[in-house]
């Protein structure tokens, strides 16, 4: 039978993944051999092969990314199931962005520059059973492709971090906030958007739960060219306020270089001075001179943003802050001299607004581009939350750049999709465990008001995904658990794996009087049954139904703080 992209998803392509190894039973128990494809055999469009630069594997190394047209084009072999994706590379000449396409769905990540040829993961990826097709584009170029290699895989959930703010003295209310945000982490979506909160509740019907603005037109720069904020500080508040009074408030803020504007038509003009190329502000010789005019100014505008953040918390209004994003891009001034300067100004933006201004309701959250990189991490102790801002095709999984950042980041931060150029594809969140805290697509006719109405509808009304509609009272801190102890350890087992009946039969054993969460998902992430148990005695029997339906499910057990999940064949 050949696999189509509307066969795909079909009861007839599930029932092909039980050519999955039939006695995997919990994720990460055996794995079969990894299929590595040397880029060399591939269909070369606009490349060379090479053989100069020392350390390839197989004949050679595929060089020459360097036009719009080139690409390799990689036939993969594989089973039907979920596999990791490598690139064997080389970078001599800096970080690179990747693009790249498995079968119909693309993607894209970061190449660290190594003169050395390494393996990095792009993500995970659902691969048909047979033929599958992997083609490398230029991307950034410049940087040469060893091998592909494809390693069986399996979806993992996110650990929730703590329930604890970088800001000791933050306010009840923003800690009420954070400890639903951890509570919601891993098992539901929160939904956002950048501005235009008013279109998306027009065509679906639901509001998102969290209103993303920007305070860039409080910017001094700005302000002395005539600009006036759209939305202001107290219409965002009002926005949050409104009804029941629990909108979710996340700021960014594209701030105007304090001086040194170009301001020069075409295209350096007074209201792109966030920009590198519109102004000729030096980041790091200002930190440099604490007593230079530069460096006061650097100050000057922190404290105008913090007559603006002080309205929020004069409402009790907690703010998902997000300030200086996308600085390891280059693309603003904060990030335009390197990561020490950038990690400078972060540290110096925090302690003038937290210590200096008294302003207690900021949850910090920090932006990388597509992909995380330690060198531009301010530290544990300055960030809240971790995002990523991804502008990648609608066909994207982004499990690789969701990966980059939980490699780094689980149990001690939760990951969001700070910014993206489309809504999530929720099917593959499920798929693929790439459970954003929350998401906001950007704005305008190019982004949001460009998606398919039918696809935001879907989005803002699908089960695990939280609208405003959904939001409980989230300024009433939970009270702490009374901890008494240790939790118990505890072990599932699956008896008969394949199952041939309609029923999973599962073995408890070691927890006692220990609530236990069961959830069960089919393949492509979909929401089955989920059960609360409580067992009565160290060793219980439990059953959860499958229905009549063939396939290969997915069924995690967890508790407070542990989680188990396992891959269940049906035949």
């Amino acid at each position: 039978m050949r696999i189509t992209s509307q066969t795909r998803n079909s009861p007839a392509f599930l029932v092909l993944l039980l050519w999955l190894v039939s006695s995997l039973s919990a994720v990460g128990q055996t794995k079969t051999d990894s299929i590595r494809v040397e880029a060399e055999t591939g269909m070369l469009t606009g490349v060379t092969i090479a053989t100069t630069a020392a350390g390839y594997s197989g004949t050679g190394y595929v060089t020459g990314l360097d036009d719009a047209a080139d690409k390799i084009i990689l036939a993969v072999t594989a089973k039907a199931g979920l596999y990791d994706l490598i690139v064997g590379y080389a970078s001599p000449f800096g970080d690179k962005g990747i693009d790249f396409q498995v079968n119909d769905e693309k993607g894209t990540g970061m190449l660290k520059q190594t003169t050395k040829f390494t393996g990095v993961s792009l993500g995970r990826f659902l691969l048909q059973e047979g033929q599958n097709t992997v083609t490398i584009f230029r991307g950034w170029g410049y940087f040469d492709v060893d091998y592909i290699q494809v390693t069986p895989a399996a979806v993992t959930l996110p650990a929730k971090p703590p329930k604890t703010l970088v800001d000791a003295q933050a306010t009840q209310s923003t800690k009420g906030l954070f400890s639903y945000l951890v509570d919601q982490y891993g098992s539901k979506v929160i939904s956002g958007q950048q501005d235009d909160v008013e279109y998306v509740l027009e065509k679906t019907g639901k509001e998102p739960a969290i209103g993303s603005f920007d305070l860039i037109d409080y910017s001094p720069t700005r302000v002395q060219n005539g600009s006036k904020p759209v939305r202001t500080s107290e219409a965002i508040i009002d926005w949050a306020k409104k009804g029941d009074g629990r909108g979710i408030v996340s700021l960014m803020w594209h701030w105007n270089a304090p001086t040194d504007l170009i301001n020069q038509a075409p295209d350096k003009l007074w209201w792109r001075g966030f920009y590198t190329d519109a102004t000729t502000f030096d980041l790091a010789a200002a930190l440099a001179d604490k007593n230079s005019d530069r460096y006061k100014l650097l100050l000057s505008d922190i404290d105008v943003m913090a007559v603006q953040l002080k309205k929020f918390q004069d409402a009790d209004v907690p703010v998902l802050w997000r300030p200086l994003h996308e600085a390891p891009g280059g693309w603003f001034w904060w990030g335009a001299k390197g990561a020490g300067p950038f990690n400078e100004l972060w540290k110096l933006l925090y302690n003038r607004l937290t210590t200096y201004h008294n302003l207690h309701n900021l949850i910090w959250v920090y932006t990388a581009t597509d992909t995380f990189r330690e060198d531009w991490y301010p530290g544990d102790q300055y960030v809240d939350v971790v995002g990523l801002d991804i502008y990648t095709d609608a066909s994207a999984n982004m499990s690789g750049n969701w990966g980059s950042a939980l490699a780094a980041f689980n149990g001690k931060k939760m990951v969001t999709l700070s910014e993206s150029g489309n809504v999530p594809n929720t099917d593959k969140v499920r798929a693929f465990g790439t459970w954003w805290s929350w998401f906001a697509t950007w704005t305008g006719n190019d982004y949001i008001k460009k998606q398919p109405i039918d696809r935001l509808k879907a989005v803002f009304t699908d089960a695990d995904v939280i609208t405003r509609d959904e939001l409980p009272n989230w300024r009433l801190l939970a009270a702490p658990a009374i901890v008494t102890g240790l939790e118990p350890s505890f072990q599932v087992i699956v008896a008969g794996n394949p199952v041939r009946g309609d029923q999973v039969n599962l073995e408890i054993r070691g927890a006692r009087a220990l609530p236990l969460t069961i959830r069960l998902t089919n393949m492509l992430g979909h929401a089955l049954l989920e059960q609360r148990v409580v067992p009565a005695s160290a060793l219980t029997q439990h059953q959860i139904s499958l229905g009549n339906q063939p396939g290969v499910y997915f069924m995690q057990v967890s508790s407070q703080t542990t989680a188990s999940t396992f891959r269940i064949i049906k035949l």
